[in-house]
């Protein structure tokens, strides 16, 4: 945990230091904050779940847990009414992604605290790239999906939400007129028109619902808790490291977009840990194909464990915040330095023309506190910072990618070459993989040889439809790919789309480079990316044939462009 995350700027340790040097902390605080003296410790920890406090803070999890499941559905608190927020709101493939769970997690946070009756706990965390396994103790009682306090089947669940989602105000008009501002404004624009096209996502749908019968909540079994090579590979140090060099919040965080509805594409954070994780834990013994459990799904976080994963993400958002600011560069959106406290309509043009501006005033109007209340914190701009909730994290994988020394301010990311490749064929299937060249320069070459530059490729998908299908990603390697798996020096990722049923269209992954092509470069700098369907010709996500395993729902998912971009 980082028990003082702005130590950096403590002014009892700095009383000497001149004018000039207290303007440079006060600029790499969080919206240019003042640093106060002797800054408190957050009032809560969030740990490790596998370390001796971590485990103490799953006994009082399950409490939570278990009187949630308990309370009827009509309680906003009830385990399944907290995991439908996220089937309704949350974001991904968007620069949204990163504040919209620290706030859910908060919110949960905050609700569990009550109902456990512990006014210390505060969520674990897993660290997947040091424990490459579900920790033992989410195996037990509650914190198993498929214990039997759980909803067993789809059917018993429909009976028991139905009529309540029906009237739980998602629909109404407030004031009698259609507000662009309110929840029913947001589900239309996620095509969520009323209560039965989230049941019908939930539990009809038959490209893949979201709802998973016992015994199979979970795909991981306690017999076989670990990693699938690909899965260790997307949590690898390696891989962390890369995400942690992203130059600025879009690239860290994910791409742009018009708001938290819709998606661009996955950073590193995002395309790889998160997505895998999600997959792994949601396919029968973390294969990525056969689809068995929650966390496949956007109703993912009915398993206990969603919570732990995503604690995980959050912490590294933490670690790269931290990392960024000791580097003297910006850790929020650009334009961050010119946020004021003036009402919307008294801001400057300048601030309201920044990338910050829009991004901090998306609402998210799903949360409810610890009485079952909506919240009257719903902008992004609320939760730039733990401190939005008063907690910290117990350190973990990732915290060395931070400077020990404060440099100089730089003031904007420099971002690095782009070389745009060349695609060959852009059809994804197995027989003739979608393939792409690139040639990089001699100096590029010779910056991944020599100096430890971060190289990633980014990888344009267009997906017709929502895709449930997991795709790999070869750098060059022989012309027949049909042994090329997770263990062959060729591996480069394996990614798929993770979002609402109406995510579609082009999308781009980052993925990391340099570390694999440090392996293998070819020495004029050429290579070749190739993609082809995880899933062999006879199988599905679900282990069954439906002969499109290449295709969106029988639509071809195309390779629309490449490049590769140094950082």
């Amino acid at each position: 945990m980082i028990d003082k995350p702005y130590e950096v700027c403590n002014q009892s340790r700095r009383a000497t230091l001149k004018a000039a040097s207290l303007a440079l902390c006060t600029s790499m605080l969080p919206l240019g904050g003042v640093a106060l003296a002797n800054t408190p410790a957050p009032r809560y920890r969030r740990y490790n779940a596998s370390g001796p406090h971590g485990a103490r803070m799953l006994k009082s999890y399950a409490k939570a847990v278990r009187a949630m499941l308990a309370l009827p559905p009509e309680d906003p608190r009830n385990w399944y009414r907290q995991a439908i927020i996220h089937t309704l709101d949350c974001p991904h493939g968007n620069w949204w992604f990163l504040p919209w769970h620290r706030a859910y997690l908060g919110w949960f946070e905050q609700i569990c605290r009550d109902l456990s009756g512990d006014p210390q706990f505060a969520l674990p965390y897993w660290d997947w790239t040091a424990e490459q396994k579900v920790p033992a103790g989410m195996f037990d009682d509650v914190l198993d999906p498929n214990h039997a306090a759980y909803t067993a089947t789809a059917g018993d669940f429909q009976r028991a939400l139905s009529g309540v989602l029906e009237g739980a105000g998602y629909w109404s008009l407030p004031g009698g007129s259609f507000n662009p501002r309110s929840q029913l404004s947001q589900l239309l624009t996620r095509r969520i028109r009323f209560e039965q096209d989230v049941m019908f996502d939930m539990v009809t749908d038959p490209r893949g619902r979201m709802f998973f019968d016992q015994p199979g909540a979970r795909g991981i079994r306690r017999e076989q808790p670990g990693f699938s090579l690909a899965t260790a590979d997307a949590c690898s140090p390696a891989t962390i490291q890369a995400a942690l060099a992203a130059p600025d919040f879009p690239t860290f965080g994910s791409p742009k977009t018009a708001n938290h509805s819709t998606s661009a594409g996955f950073g590193i954070l995002e395309a790889r840990p998160h997505n895998s994780i999600h997959r792994c834990v949601g396919s029968r013994d973390c294969n990525f194909v056969e689809t068995r459990g929650f966390m496949a799904s956007m109703l993912s976080p009915v398993d206990p464990i969603f919570f732990l994963h995503h604690g995980n993400i959050d912490r590294l958002w933490e670690v790269w915040a931290r990392r960024q600011m000791r580097l003297g560069l910006p850790h929020l959106p650009a334009g961050a330095e010119l946020r004021t406290d003036l009402p919307d309509a008294e801001k400057s043009a300048a601030e309201r023309a920044t990338d910050y501006y829009r991004w901090a005033r998306q609402n998210f109007l799903f949360f409810v506190d610890k009485e079952g209340r909506p919240v009257t914190r719903t902008r992004t701009e609320d939760y730039t910072a733990m401190s939005a909730f008063d907690y910290g994290y117990e350190q973990g994988s990732g915290d060395d990618a931070v400077p020990a020394a404060v440099a100089v301010p730089r003031g904007k990311a420099m971002r690095g070459q782009v070389v745009e490749g060349s695609v060959l064929r852009r059809r994804v299937d197995r027989a003739q993989p979608a393939t792409a060249n690139v040639r990089l320069p001699g100096t590029m070459v010779d910056a991944v040889r020599t100096s430890g530059q971060v190289l990633v490729a980014n990888v344009t998908l267009n997906f017709p439809q929502m895709s449930h299908d997991a795709y790999m990603v070869i750098l060059n390697g022989p012309d027949d790919l049909s042994h090329v798996d997770a263990s062959s020096p060729h591996y480069l990722a394996t990614i798929m789309m993770f979002g609402h049923r109406g995510t579609h269209g082009a999308l781009t992954y980052t993925l990391p480079l340099s570390d694999k092509l440090r392996q293998s470069m070819p020495a004029d700098g050429s290579i070749q990316l190739r993609i082809v369907p995880m899933c062999g010709p006879d199988c599905h996500e679900d282990g069954h044939d439906h002969h499109h395993h290449d295709t969106a729902h029988g639509e071809a998912v195309e390779l629309l462009a490449v490049n590769v971009q140094a950082y």
